[in-house]
This record gives structure tokens, sequence and C-alpha cells, in this order.
């Protein structure tokens, strides 16, 4: 019964698009219709210590499957104040997902923390953690204040499809890059390395693997703005046309005016 509803859900969205505006899939849609087939060959990969096909699962699950669908809605809660969705951000979002028991890499959270005070302009980093409002207040002082800092408790969030399907469909920790729009550019998973790594080897090494994160997002960013500059200047264009046109139209009513008068006189 759930493979024949996921199969009539995404017939909604895959369906005749001819004549319609372009149908945004979201990702909770995307994801439900691939992550059963992919937890099966997976699960054998690890099973048979096949690292690297392991990975080539993931990269094909988000490349062929995830890229290009749009973030659900949900709610997340700050330390203080009232929860916010998920919609409300309105720059590219760098999204990670933690948990407080997760233990990063030593210079993981120092890299990520230059990367959110030198690019906060431009991008908003969300940093997530699957956990309780206690739990997140220990780790607050350890982020950048121009961080999102949030958390989501799965006993009280309203929003368990969405929430089930970031947390436990994917893992975490996880970087998820969306576009302004919440279209989803690409997932990607923390890199890790053996606990014994000093502060400066493990800080260059999380700073050269988010700061690809950032890159794509900002490249993204230039390119749509350069799309609209480009569709700015045809418009513009288009608007001297016409007003060229008018001016050719107005004169050609004046010479016929004009005519008209001269002929009268003679």
């Amino acid at each position: 019964m759930k493979k024949i509803l996921i199969l009539g859900i995404l017939f909604l969205y895959f369906g005749n698009t001819f004549g319609q505006p372009e149908r945004k899939i979201p990702f909770s849609v995307g994801i439900a219709a691939h992550i059963k087939k992919y937890n099966q060959k997976s699960n054998q990969a690890y099973k048979d210590q096949d690292l690297e096909y392991a990975q080539f699962l993931f990269d094909s699950l988000v490349d062929n499957h995830l890229k290009g669908t749009y973030m659900d809605n949900f709610s997340m809660s700050p330390t203080k104040g009232d929860p916010i969705d998920f919609s409300t951000f309105e720059k590219p979002i760098f999204l990670i997902t933690y948990a407080t028991w997760c233990v990063p890499g030593v210079g993981e959270i120092p890299a990520l923390n230059d990367l959110i005070d030198k690019f906060h302009d431009q991008i908003d980093f969300v940093v997530l953690f699957w956990d309780t409002r206690e739990s997140l207040k220990e780790k607050e002082n350890e982020y950048s204040q121009n961080a999102h800092l949030l958390y989501v408790n799965e006993k009280t969030n309203q929003n368990s499809y969405i929430i089930n399907n970031l947390k436990h469909s994917l893992g975490f920790p996880m970087m998820y890059f969306l576009d302004a729009d919440k279209k989803l550019l690409d997932i990607r998973k923390i890199v890790t390395h053996h606990s014994s790594e000093t502060l400066s080897n493990s800080y260059s090494i999380h700073y050269n693997s988010l700061s690809k994160g950032v890159s794509l997002l900002i490249t993204d960013l230039d390119l749509n703005q350069s799309e609209t500059n480009k569709e700015n200047e045809l418009n513009e264009e288009d608007k001297r046309t016409r007003e060229e046109r008018d001016i050719d139209e107005e004169y050609e009513r004046y010479r016929r005016e004009k005519d008209s008068i001269d002929n009268q006189k003679r």
C-alpha cells in the first residue's frame, strides 16, 4: 500500500506538465521513492566493507534523485524565542545537521565559524541539532553568533515526515546546500579523520571541505545574479526598441497630417 501511495504521488509530480509551470518536487517525495532501494544496497556494501561502492551509491542517490528537489518546510527552535520555519530564510542556505553527542573534529567548529563570519552576509548558515533545548544550550558558546543555531526535538515536533527523512534516511552529520528558493544543489557528508589529528591539520581538512560548499553557493548566487542582470538588460533593450518604434510611428502620423494640411492649402 505504501509503495502504491508513493507511486501515486510521483505520478502527480512527474505527470504531463505540457503548458504548465515547472513542478517543484519536494525533497521528501524524491527521497521516499528511492531510499528503500538505496538502503538495501548501501547496507550490503557496508557489510562487505566496500566503502568505495557505498560512497558511489550515496553520490548516485544525490545526483540522480535529490538534486533539484525543494526542501520541505518544517519548524525549528532556537534556545530563546519562538520556533521558526525553514521557509523564513531568504538567502542561500548552508544547512548542517548534528546531534550534541556527535564528536566533531577538533578543527571542525573553528573552521566553520571562520567561514560563517566571512560569508554570513551572503549565506544563511543553519546548524541544526536533533536534540533538546537544554543540550543545545551547552554547545551554544562554541559557535559563531552569526550562525543560526537551532534544534528539533522529535518528541514534540509536528513535521515528522521531513524530520524522519532528514535525520533517519541519510544520517548525520550531513551538509545540505540550497539556493534562496530552497532548491537542493547538493548533499555532502562531513569529512572525518582520526581523533589524534592535530588542531592545525584538522582545521585545514575541515576548512577545505566546508569551503567547497560555500563556493558552490556563491557560484550559484553569482550565476543567478548574472542571469537576472542579463534579463534586465534584455528588458531594457526591448523597452528602448518599443520607445524607438513609438517615436517612428508618431513621426509618421505627423508627416501624414502635415501632408494632408499642405494638400488642403494647395
